[in-house]
This record gives structure tokens, C-alpha cells and sequence, in this order.
């Protein structure tokens, strides 16, 4: 027999389901007061905000030496012309890409100067982590460079919580004002649950909407862009925290000229993926890859990519070979090595 209670039980069940789960799909995420408790922070994700950015893909071709990449795009970030392209409207895992986000909805709420406390909800993340342990306290600036240079979840996680925190809302709160930033934005293919981008069948997005995010940071997020150019800016020990290694992951960083960041990412989903900035002579490129099968793929594609947005250009190709490539990668593997062998000794101390 169906008692009431079971159809009291039913009814808030679709309720929830309706409040979490629908509306938000159906909605700009800005339009739907979020069912939460915490001071209002829409005026202050507002401030940081350039607003049109659409790509001029009109032109766009492909490349076929890049047959074997998915997804890619460069583009002119002074004019938003883009050179060559191919599946920018293909919904993927946006992966660490997620933390220009949440590193900007992070610094909108509090400023780069401010302490944020370490806790066992923000270190306990995989795969790609610094280590850091509960209690430690690093400024916002410290995080910012491990959860973007480095891409270290657990430093991503301690920023988007400390500063959720710090403005009294929930860490669900923060995941529903990236959201609302993106939509601010015009990200009208994208979606996000997580601030540090481990894959989830709801969080997604697309090379074209990454794009405007890239943009919005080129313009108005110095500190992210300080952030992404930073290579091996590490943390020393303090009273507060521990000391830790920061290098930098984008392959071309220090061997193709003129490059300053952005940002790589990886998941199973995402594949060996990139965002990748540069200058030359006055000329501002963005390179975009993703689905790679390895490191090297990934960096030889945006590498490529550059060279092919600056020959539109009138410049000469700088041509980046893999041998180039290889010495980058055996300074990360003599670093990797090192790292390992210090906290070996570490374990071995704290076992005698």
C-alpha cells in the first residue's frame, strides 16, 4: 500500500531533483538564485568581465600534418581572427583548463595577499598534487602559482574552498558562481562541477568557449597570467608551510621564443591537452590543443599551431623539433627524480 509519507518523500525527491539537476541544464546558470545560505557574490564575479569576445573562424582551415590531433585552434588575440581549426565546437573535458575559472572566481573574491588555511577536504585530491598538508597556510599568490603552473589539485581545491570560506559561502556556491561567470562570459557550451577538472560527465566545454576564458584572462587576471609564466617560483618553508617544488609543465615555455603560459592539462577523457600564448613583433598568437596522445604530440601540435598563426602573419616558422623537446622534458625528469629522493629521505627519517 503507497503510504502518504512515501508521497511526501517522492514529491521532494522531484523537487531536488528539479532545483539541482534540471534547471540548471535548461538555464543560464546567472538566472536561477542558487538554493543557498551565503552572502550574495554576483556583484563581485561581475567586475572582471570583458564582454564581446567572439572568434572570427569564418576563414579557419586545417592543417594535415595535425591528422592525428582531435581538437585544435589558433587564433590572432588581438584581432580574435582565427588561422586553423578543427573540432572547436566539439564538446570535451575541459580537464585543468577548469582552473582559469575557478582561479578567477577565487580572485574575485578575495585579494592575492590573503592567507587561506590548507584542510582535509582540499588535500585529500589526485592525481597531480604538491602534498600539502592540513593546517598550512600559503597566500592566495603561493596557490595560484602551484594550481596553475604546476597544476596541482590540491593547491586548485585549497584556493576555491579557503576562498569560499573566506566570503561565507559553501564550496557548492562556488561551483554555482563559476558557472555564472561562464555564462557572463558567453560560455554557452559549457558547464562546471568541480573546480580542479577531474573528469565528470557534467562538466564540460569547447575549444571555441575555452577561448573567452583565455580572453578574459589576457585582459583582466595579470595574476593568472603571472601565475602561468612562473617556472620553478617555489615555495619556501616558513612558521606557516612547508616548502615545495612549483615547475612549470607547458613544454614550450623556454623553448619556443616569445611564449608565457597558459596552461596544460590531462585527464583520461581530456587526452595531452594545452593552451599555449605568445608574441612576436607586435603580433599576439594563441595556440589550442586537445586530445593529444603524449606530451610530446601535444607540444609539437602547438608548436605547429604558433608557427602556422605567425606565417599568416609575414613571420618565419620557428620549426620546435622533438629534440628540443626531449633535453625540456629530461631537466622535468631530473627535477621528478630529485623530488622523489627527498621525500624518500624524509619517509626514512620519520621511520627511524
Amino acid at each position: 500500500m503507497f503510504k502518504k509519507s512515501h508521497l511526501i518523500f517522492l514529491i521532494l525527491a522531484i523537487i531536488i531533483a528539479v532545483l539541482f539537476f534540471i534547471l540548471p541544464r535548461v538555464f543560464p546558470s546567472n538566472l536561477i538564485s542558487p538554493f543557498f545560505q551565503g552572502p550574495d557574490q554576483t556583484e563581485k564575479i561581475s567586475q572582471r568581465i570583458i564582454s564581446p569576445f567572439n572568434l572570427d573562424i569564418s576563414k579557419a582551415k586545417t592543417i594535415s600534418s595535425l591528422e592525428n590531433i582531435p581538437r585544435y585552434l589558433v587564433y590572432n588575440s588581438q584581432t580574435n581572427k582565427v588561422y586553423y581549426a578543427k573540432g572547436a565546437d566539439i564538446r570535451l573535458s575541459p580537464a585543468s583548463f577548469t582552473k582559469l575559472l575557478s582561479a578567477q572566481i577565487a580572485l574575485d573574491l578575495v585579494p592575492k595577499e590573503y592567507l587561506i588555511t590548507a584542510t582535509k577536504e582540499s588535500v585529500d585530491k589526485v592525481p597531480t598534487v604538491l602534498g600539502l598538508k592540513v593546517g598550512e597556510k600559503l597566500s592566495v599568490v603561493d596557490l595560484l602559482r602551484a594550481a596553475i603552473a604546476t597544476s596541482a589539485n590540491d593547491a586548485a581545491e585549497t584556493l576555491s574552498v579557503g576562498a569560499a570560506k573566506a566570503v561565507g559561502i559553501s564550496k557548492a556556491e562556488f561551483i554555482y558562481y563559476m558557472n555564472a561567470k561562464a555564462t557572463l562570459l558567453g560560455l554557452k557550451n559549457s558547464h562546471f562541477v568541480n573546480s580542479d577538472g577531474l573528469d565528470d560527465q557534467n562538466q564540460y566545454s569547447t575549444l571555441k568557449d575555452l577561448a573567452k576564458l583565455v580572453n578574459n584572462v589576457q585582459k583582466n587576471y595579470p595574476e593568472i597570467l603571472e601565475a602561468a609564466k612562473s617556472d620553478n617560483q617555489d615555495i619556501q618553508k616558513t612558521e606557516d608551510h612547508g616548502s615545495y617544488y612549483l615547475p612549470n609543465w607547458n613544454g614550450l615555455l623556454g623553448v619556443y621564443p616569445g611564449v608565457s603560459g597558459l596552461k596544460i592539462a590531462y585527464t583520461e577523457e581530456a587526452g595531452y591537452s594545452t593552451i599555449v600564448v605568445a608574441q612576436r613583433n607586435g603580433y599576439s598568437m594563441v595556440a589550442m590543443v586537445s586530445g593529444a596522445d603524449s606530451y610530446l604530440e601535444r607540444d609539437l601540435a602547438a608548436a605547429d599551431l604558433l608557427d602556422a598563426g605567425f606565417l599568416a602573419e609575414g613571420l618565419p616558422p620557428l620549426r620546435i623539433n622533438k629534440n628540443k623537446l626531449n633535453l625540456h622534458y629530461k631537466e622535468w625528469g631530473d627535477l621528478a627524480r630529485k623530488i622523489q629522493a627527498e621525500l624518500k629521505a624524509i619517509e626514512n627519517q620519520n621511520i627511524n
